[in-house]
């Protein structure tokens, strides 16, 4: 017998084992009911950058400027997110250089413009001008979801006190949102 003959050979006996000696148990398709999806899926929601030369021009309204930011949340318009969705985490991440706290507000709002839900929470500020990092995470319930269904766009407002502007610096935020869903009637 020739060398690849016996390859040949050798390699046809061992597929017969290995399809002799295969196991698979037996599938009862009948418990399809008790199959339950859990699916995370991240998205992110808004990155933006402000520097000091961006105050310099903005309105002072109560002794604060706000920075307003608005998107479209258009994946929660979904049928298939609106009926299966479980849980939402949201996190924020800011890198902040300038000299004093400012208060990021996001807010969830309906189509016409109605507040559904709302996130509020300080930036802390550098004294040395090295950028500092707050870090945020609020996890939205399964209580406080129809809130989060009821949304279609997210504006995110960023708050400064207007008596003591800073000169130098600036603020870099970035979020994501980690949408939870389960789907269990396959």
């Amino acid at each position: 017998m020739k060398p690849s003959s016996v390859k040949l050979f050798l390699g046809c006996v061992f597929s017969i084992l290995l399809y002799c000696s295969s196991c698979v148990d037996d599938v009862d398709f009948d418990r399809l009911d008790e199959v339950v999806l859990t699916p995370r899926l991240d998205a992110d929601l808004l990155f933006f950058t402000v520097n000091y030369t961006s105050l310099i021009n903005e309105e002072i309204i109560n002794n604060q400027i706000i920075l307003r930011d608005t998107t479209q949340l258009n994946f929660l318009d979904d049928e298939v997110t609106q009926e299966n969705l479980v849980e939402v985490e949201i996190t924020y991440r800011a890198t902040n250089s300038f000299n004093q706290s400012i208060t990021n507000r996001s807010i969830f709002l309906s189509e016409n413009g109605v507040i559904q839900y709302e996130i509020i929470f300080p930036v802390s500020g550098s004294n040395s001008g090295e950028p500092v990092v707050t870090e945020f995470t609020e996890t939205v319930t399964q209580q406080e979801l129809q809130s989060i269904r009821n949304s279609i766009q997210l504006a995110n407002e960023v708050i400064i006190d207007a008596g003591t502007l800073p000169q130098t610096g600036e603020l870099n935020l970035q979020s994501k949102a980690i949408y939870s869903l389960e789907f269990s009637d396959l």
